[in-house]
């Protein structure tokens, strides 16, 4: 039977000279005392901060100091000896996330090479390795030089065009919410796989239909792999809500697929949690031939319908609606961002206790934002469990990204892979192709003409339509598609910013939208978390370097200006101007607050209006931001208020 083992060893890094590699890089060291134990998972700031290589990066401009950083290559090296297949098997290693651009060598051959953080890499090793002690290398190539990626004027953007080349976390480059420190390392686990002649590709249960009766019809899809030596038919015994089936499939080079319908009476309904209960169901899957046992899988799934309602209105607008089971669900979101800028560091755990706040504050939706990562398999397995939907954005934010087939065609690729992986979740209600590209193209970047760029309109769409066909897709987000101006509140998703004006402004006081997917107020961490990152000397005034970038002006685009915003607010509510770090405080804890209450209760009032996202949960360095809760878990007073405020919201 297929089996997968961890593979533990001692690895360490170093940096080397692009092209010249770890046998010849220039180094005043010796080349063997350049060697650094790292961690797999894990990300080279992390392995050089524990070496005392460089200072921690989240504090005051350190990270700065670490920008040569990215313009190296990393090599990885481990000495170990493999398993040993059993008979009929072949031995795969399976890289789970490599950040960005990898090539993996077995005892100096070259055995597979990856661009992309969000795919993995899965190779066939049976013949490279070699009796004993192997070595194993990977190299990661610098995360600012593209292979094969050229300038080009139609790709433009926010901050930095490089990387919109590149298929890694957008943010990592430098945004107004994260720090410029582009991550490189193996950055998920990594496996040995000992592999059948075939196994499952995947086994997805969806639910295709709710009777009147309260019974659910469920179709089962079973995909087959096909890994060496002469196909031939299988057998699958498949288990899906304690209904069991048996069936054959004939053999196929290509793998096999085949489909299963099931209908379970008295079916018990996965809602949002203040809708309703989240029973999980379980299914299992066993694969043999000639009664030998190749693969066995098993998972969980919510029996649950989604659907997005846009339906003309006699006013000429068009709703923008998400349905749960037949009803309609106000959607009382929160925008989530990438919970640490290095994200090999991100772990079950700092899921869990945002996840729990989440649901205690009465948010029952969470918009995973387009410049940052798809999150780990465990934090939709929470969502599942909390009743907490998520609506999805593809990883593309703020920019015109490259047109040409061979960049659609990775981005196909992650498209495929993340869509396969995400749609066993009850909780992923509706993808969105990206944050922003299109109102950005035509307000920032001059290229109005990108509105209909293929990457969102076609290769996104297409992936959603084959591989979760039943969970809506919207190209953009925000996306008004029968009138010029994407950010139309008449139809669709719009964001509403108004940084410095009063939260009672025109633009937020007058609007009426069909959903607000993105709205936020700066607000002050407390004086524990500006400890963590301001120098002693440097906490007041606020003027000075290390407030600047750790004051969501990150990739100092735009230098004063949000933090000059938070004087902009107090001015515009009447009040003195702060003459002091702990009155500035006091003061931006509570406009965050007052606006927060003031939004929610001003859109969840307005009939036409279904939903409203906050910017956003949680920080992922400490910084002066929008968020709820600051780096790495400090609530701020703004968050209680949001409870208070959807706790009253029963749509």
């Amino acid at each position: 039977m297929k089996q997968t083992l961890p593979l533990v060893t001692e690895w360490k890094v170093m940096h080397a000279e692009p092209w010249l590699g770890p046998t010849t890089a220039c180094s005043a060291l010796p080349l063997a005392e350049r060697w650094v134990a790292a961690e797999v998972p894990g990300d080279v700031h992390l392995d050089y901060e524990r070496a005392g290589l460089i200072a921690d990066p989240f504090f005051g401009t350190n990270h700065d100091h670490c920008r040569w950083m990215e313009e190296w290559d990393w090599w990885y090296r481990t000495d170990l000896v493999p398993p040993t297949p059993g008979p009929g098997q072949r031995l795969h290693l399976l890289f789970e996330g490599l950040d960005v651009f990898a090539t993996v060598y077995l005892n100096g051959k070259e055995i597979g090479r990856n661009q992309n953080m969000f795919t993995p890499l899965r190779v066939d090793v049976t013949d490279f390795v070699l009796p004993g002690t192997n070595r194993l290398e990977v190299c990661l190539g610098s995360p600012v030089s593209p292979p094969g990626r050229l300038p080009s004027p139609e790709v433009r953007g926010y901050g930095s065009p490089l990387r919109l080349q590149v298929r890694k976390a957008q943010s990592c480059y430098g945004w107004n919410i994260t720090p410029r420190l582009v991550t490189i390392g193996i950055w998920k686990p990594v496996s040995w796989l000992l592999v059948e002649p075939a196994e499952f590709a995947d086994v997805f249960v969806s639910t295709i239909a709710l009777r009147p009766d309260g019974s659910a019809e469920l179709e089962a899809l079973v995909e087959l792999r096909h890994n060496h030596g002469a196909p031939g038919p299988v057998e699958v015994d498949l288990t899906v809500a304690g209904q069991l089936r048996t069936f054959a499939l004939p053999g196929d080079p290509a793998g096999g697929r085949h489909v299963e319908r099931f209908t379970v009476p008295q079916a018990r309904l996965w809602w949002p949690h203040d809708h309703g209960a989240q029973p999980l169901y379980e299914w299992s899957a066993v694969l043999r031939r000639d009664g030998r046992e190749l693969d066995r899988r098993m998972g969980r799934f919510g029996i649950r319908t989604v659907d997005l309602i846009q339906e003309p209105a006699a006013d000429g607008t068009t709703s923008f609606i998400v349905a749960v089971n037949g009803r309609k669900i106000f959607l009382k979101g929160m925008n989530w961002t990438p919970v640490d800028a290095i994200y090999a560091r991100i772990n079950d755990a700092r899921y869990r206790e945002l996840l729990l706040v989440t649901k205690d504050a009465c948010i029952n939706a969470l918009r995973v934002w387009g410049g940052g990562i798809y999150e780990h398999d465990s934090f939709y397995a929470q969502c599942d469990e909390l009743g907490i939907l998520v609506t999805h954005d593809f990883m593309f934010a703020c920019g015109c990204y490259p047109q040409d087939p061979a960049f659609l065609a990775e981005a196909r690729r992650e498209a495929e892979f993340q869509v396969r992986r995400l749609r066993h979740f009850a909780c992923v209600a509706v993808w969105f192709g990206d944050n922003e590209n299109d109102v950005l193209a035509d307000l920032s970047f001059n290229y109005p003409a990108y509105r209909h760029n293929r990457l969102s309109k076609e290769i996104l769409r297409d992936v959603v339509r084959a591989h979760a066909p039943l969970t809506p897709y919207v190209p953009t987000s925000p996306y008004s598609p029968s009138v010029y101006d994407q950010n139309s509140p008449r139809e669709g998703d719009c964001h509403l910013w108004a940084h410095g004006q009063s939260y009672k402004a025109e633009i937020f006081s007058t609007a009426q939208p069909r959903m607000v997917t993105e709205i936020g107020h700066m607000g002050m961490p407390d004086m524990a978390v500006i400890e963590r990152f301001v120098s002693p000397d440097q906490r007041w005034p606020i003027w000075n370097e290390e407030y600047l970038t750790h004051g969501s002006d990150c990739t100092r685009l735009d230098r004063r200006g949000l933090l000059w915003s938070m004087f902009q607010s107090i001015q515009a509510r009447g009040w003195e101007e702060p003459k002091s770090l702990e009155d500035l405080i006091t003061k931006m804890q509570q406009l965050h607050s007052e606006a927060s209450q003031y939004w929610i209760e001003l859109y969840a009032g307005q009939p036409d209006c279904w939903g409203i996202f906050l910017w956003s949960l949680s920080d992922c360095w400490p910084q002066i931001s929008p968020a709820y809760v600051a780096y790495p878990f400090h609530p701020k007073p703004a968050l209680g208020a949001v409870k208070a405020a959807y706790s009253r919201v029963s749509r």
